[in-house]
């Protein structure tokens, strides 16, 4: 028992190393290419075989390509979010709601004191 479970961990870990490698650019460069000629050679296809008339087969080769290409797009920016999703306005954003929360005294609320209510603007701007 302590083999077979010696041998399930060894597996296990393969597992997560094979999961937690990235994917090679490679790959998903030619995965591109192979999806263009794919879409380069379906109307040839769909007119040699007689199935479609040729606007079917032109709007047929444009919704697949519109799909398939943007399905593809979609997993690039999966596969790299930080090259793809603009994460530095947002970060600063973020860095400039900490430092008010430090900086800022709390506003007074309407009400409790009698004075109208208005914001200071903070010491370091």
């Amino acid at each position: 028992m302590e083999q077979g479970l010696s041998e399930m961990n060894q597996l296990y870990t393969v597992c997560e190393g094979i999961l937690s490698s990235p994917i090679p650019p490679l790959y998903t460069s030619n995965n591109s290419r192979i999806l263009v000629f794919y879409l380069l050679f379906l109307p040839v296809a769909l007119h040699l075989l007689n199935m479609l008339s040729p606007i079917a087969t032109i709007l047929t080769t444009g919704v697949s390509g519109f799909a398939m290409l943007g399905m593809d797009e979609i997993t690039h920016q999966i596969e790299q979010p930080f090259r793809v999703i603009p994460m530095q306005p947002l970060s600063n954003r973020i860095l400039q709601d900490v430092a008010d929360a430090f900086v800022c005294e709390t506003p007074k609320l309407p009400g409790t004191d009698g004075k109208e209510f208005h914001t200071k603007k903070p010491a370091y701007w």
